[in-house]
């Protein structure tokens, strides 16, 4: 086991680890930031240390970890942010009703929907970061009695026209990540009916240059990511750049796969914020 542990009290262990590592580390009191990476599975066994700490505001899984041992990290006192590798076999998800501090769990490309109906057990939930997840129109109809929920990534997952019609009625949410996913013009309109939306990420989807003038009724969107992976025909700017300038509110631009030229870039990068070009 490797292990350093800062001034401002993080702890970051590297390599193998026990119970009883966790159990001295907890000795220092309360933990601002707690990582576990390079390590073999965490099991239930090992998982059983985190009951020792205090309190920990951010605790990092760099790591696999069962369901049966994320019942003993969900629970440990104070627990604000929590990020996960990877969670897998055996057991089941448990516990996130009782997660009362929880604001940020990301656990991308290996939550089953099963997983999601727990998270969204959690009352406090600001944030979820659930690439890849499972869904249904059960869970839409869950993450939208998260009152608190403002952000949400599921880019990568099954996310589609439909789903997009039920999520639209929440007035909580203000950054929403569908990347890579399903939608079309379609669903897009109903979205854009969250009239609180700040933040969009429509990277690698089959919206097109023209369905995006549908941003310019979004008042408060500060954020866009647009484009697509290589093998995707690239959006035309002449086409794409007046629809984005229509955009009230915008501030930040992520382009991916868009020709541009040196003027258009100048443009770009003059008019906004942010600016990304990939």
């Amino acid at each position: 086991m490797d292990s350093r542990t800062t001034e401002a009290n993080c702890v970051n262990i590297m390599g193998s680890c026990r119970s009883a590592d966790l159990r001295r580390f907890a000795e220092s009191g309360p933990v601002e930031k707690l990582s576990l990476t390079k390590m073999p599975l965490l099991t239930e066994r090992i998982a059983r240390g985190f009951r020792s700490f205090q309190s920990v505001d951010q605790l990092w899984l760099w790591c696999d970890i069962t369901r049966t041992a994320m019942r003993h990290a969900v629970s440990i006192p104070g627990l604000r942010v929590f990020d996960v590798l990877d969670i897998v076999k055996p057991g089941r998800l448990e516990g996130f009703s009782a997660a009362s501090t929880l604001e940020e769990f990301r656990a991308n490309c290996s939550l089953s929907a099963d997983d999601i109906m727990e998270v969204c057990r959690c009352p406090s939930l600001r944030e979820l970061g659930a690439q890849g997840a499972e869904l249904s129109a059960q869970i839409i109809s869950a993450l939208l009695q998260l009152s608190r929920l403002a952000s949400l990534d599921v880019e990568a997952s099954c996310f589609d026209d439909a789903m997009a019609a039920q999520l639209s009625a929440s007035t909580s949410i203000t950054s929403l990540s569908i990347g890579a996913t399903a939608i079309s013009r379609v669903g897009l309109a109903h979205l854009c009916k969250m009239k609180q939306l700040r933040q969009l990420d429509l990277w690698a989807t089959s919206i097109a240059e023209s369905d995006l003038v549908l941003l310019a009724e979004l008042p408060e969107l500060e954020y866009v990511s647009v484009g697509g992976y290589e093998h995707l025909p690239s959006m035309q700017a002449a086409t794409l750049l007046p629809h984005l300038y229509a955009i009230p509110s915008l501030k930040q631009l992520w382009l991916d796969g868009v020709d541009l030229t040196p003027s258009q870039r100048n443009e770009l990068a003059a008019r906004y914020r942010y600016l990304r070009i990939t």
